[in-house]
């Protein structure tokens, strides 16, 4: 994507003081740039069936509800696709970028003796995963350029949903996310039983730990969609697939009800599903309450999803591999989901992998 292009598209929505979200999903070569001079609502998230286009951002664990961006002018590439062009501003404007609420920075030994809490919880079976995440605060260099950033994050990940935002009063976020929520095309919903992490040059096989994760959050998307008594879905073996510097197991479900029963379904599969158990845990509900008892961590948008809604066309995504951006600092959420054979000191270095994802572009 042309780098003078999206410099262009961020230099309006700056100088013009607009809410505005970039997305690249993945695969593609199409950047949607949304503006809007209306304050996102917190509002259920449903299939869209008329209208312009959506920018959805949910906090972590709130189920099927999201801060919606109803777009007032949508650009893809080059192509203004609705509202009114944006003139060109004569100077070149940044963002500015508030300086983030306190925010709980786990060190090595807290973290460490957190995930071994999760570790002798599950091997009292009363849990059967949990999602240990912790954010790191770097110092954002003096010539960051959100516009350079984003440019990079889509070269650097091609098959990841790349995004940015910009809220008033809800702040700014980036990330490059290899995990699929939901998304429906063409009638055809799916989603993704995403675990398991190495590092993308080892030589190490899968161990049963990284198995039975893929296994669980596999068995969870199967239990949700029968629970819905939504019945004719299909899954692919499962995949070793890229994510930037790390890798993952990762096998797709894929659903094509008629289309009321979609529209019927929709948000009651995407509150089920959310938080997916991998950034939250199983079951879900228990994990939870462990994770909010111990973590200590506002995870915020991390974990929440993010994503793209057109008339007949849904993406979402769940928010990994992010960072949130500040005045001076970006703060780096990772997580890493422990089982009963977890190690906490290789738990660390698989989130220090992680935030690498972005880091490493800083």
């Amino acid at each position: 994507m042309n780098e003078t292009l999206i410099r262009q598209r961020f230099n309006q929505a700056a100088a013009h003081k607009l809410n505005f979200a970039a997305v690249r999903l993945p695969d593609s070569s199409e950047v949607h740039f949304l503006y809007s001079a209306t304050q996102p609502q917190l509002l259920k998230v449903e299939l869209l069936a008329a209208g312009g286009p959506q920018f959805i951002c949910s906090p972590y664990s709130a189920g099927n509800l999201g801060y919606i961006l109803n777009a007032d002018t949508y650009y893809v590439n080059e192509k203004l696709v609705m509202g009114s062009a944006l003139d060109e501003p004569m100077e070149e404007h940044s963002f500015v970028f508030e300086q983030q609420a306190h925010n709980f920075f786990a060190d090595q030994s807290f973290y460490e003796n957190y995930v071994q809490q999760g570790v002798a919880t599950i091997q009292k079976n009363k849990l059967d995963k949990i999602v240990a995440a912790r954010c790191e605060a770097v110092t954002l260099p003096k010539t960051f350029d959100a516009a350079k950033f984003f440019t990079q994050l889509t070269e650097s990940y091609p098959h990841a949903c790349v995004y940015f935002f910009y809220l008033h009063e809800l702040g700014s976020w980036c990330g490059a996310t290899p995990e699929k929520l939901l998304t429906v095309e063409k009638g055809v919903l799916q989603t993704v039983a995403l675990a398991g992490t190495l590092a993308v040059d080892s030589t190490a096989e899968w161990t049963d730990k990284e198995h039975d994760e893929q296994n669980m959050t596999e068995f969870f998307i199967e239990e949700s969609f029968r629970e819905l008594k939504l019945t004719g879905f299909r899954k692919t073996e499962v995949e070793t697939i890229d994510a930037g510097a790390i890798k993952h197991l990762r096998s797709t479900i894929s659903w094509k009800p008629k289309p009321d029963v979609l529209k019927q379904k929709f948000s009651k599969l995407l509150g089920a599903l959310n938080p997916t158990p991998a950034v939250c845990g199983l079951p879900q509900f228990e994990s939870s309450i462990f994770i909010s008892k111990n973590e200590n961590l506002e995870r915020r948008f991390y974990s929440g999803f993010i994503g793209l809604l057109k008339p007949n066309e849904t993406h979402l995504y769940v928010n990994l591999r992010c960072m949130e951006l500040g005045a001076d600092t970006a703060l780096l959420y990772a997580g890493a989901g422990i089982t009963e054979d977890s190690n906490p000191k290789a738990e660390w270095e698989e989130t220090k992998r992680k935030m690498e994802t972005l880091g490493a572009l800083l």
